[in-house]
């Protein structure tokens, strides 16, 4: 049987379109499905029944601004399943390890009720910036109470610099390519684009928890 012309103009299309299903089918289970494995777990810091999950973010990441209330509204309809952790990371960015001490710093003093919604919309709605330790001093003084001398004590303590360094080494462990990502019980890695979007890596967090506690 003859080619005809536009036959032959379809044919590299196709064979394209091949190629693209044969690297799917290769692809592990768990890699189609939204999801990787972790060559080596984690260990989690939860207790009881709950399951922990870990979101690597940064108040510097605009996508991780958009995210923040529907993981905050996932975890309140969670009726007790989920241990949230937040991880702040760098990627080696200056700018983004000030703000990852800030998030420590909050979480040290106890005041991330007031800190943490508060930093994405200074940064994505205001447009503030926090280039130093001290214009995160300033803001903090401004929406919770504590003092500026006692903001800047603890970014720079030992424990908010610890905190620092685990949360990147945990980052690599995790194998982090973006933010926001999504650690589940030490074990999985749910990447945003890997799951289709926002919503979609929450339904493959759900699945992953519904299966660590128990559920299907």
């Amino acid at each position: 049987m003859r080619l005809t012309l536009s036959m032959r103009r379809l044919a590299p299309a196709a064979l394209v379109l091949l190629g693209l299903a044969a690297a799917l089918l290769t692809l592990p289970a768990s890699a189609q499905q939204g999801y990787s494995v972790l060559d080596n777990p984690q260990p989690t810091d939860g207790t009881g029944d709950a399951v922990q999950v870990r979101e690597f973010f940064s108040y510097g990441c605009p996508h991780c601004a958009d995210f923040e209330p529907l993981l905050s509204e996932w975890v309140a309809d969670s009726e007790g399943r989920i241990d949230l952790v937040h991880t702040p990371i760098t990627f080696g960015r200056e700018s983004w390890a000030v703000l990852a001490r800030a998030y420590y710093a909050a979480e040290a003093l106890g005041i991330l009720d007031q800190t943490h919604r508060a930093m994405f919309d200074a940064i994505h709605e205001q447009g503030r910036r926090f280039q130093s330790h001290a214009d995160v001093a300033a803001f903090y003084a401004s929406v919770a109470d504590v003092s500026e001398a006692e903001v800047m004590d603890a970014l720079n303590s030992f424990a908010v610099s610890s905190s620092l360094n685990r949360g990147e080494r945990l980052a690599g462990a995790y194998g982090v390519r973006g933010t926001p990502s999504l650690g589940v019980a030490g074990q999985y890695l749910v990447d945003v684009r890997e799951a289709g979007g926002q919503r979609g890596m929450l339904d493959v967090a759900d699945s992953l928890v519904a299966t660590e506690a128990g559920e299907s």
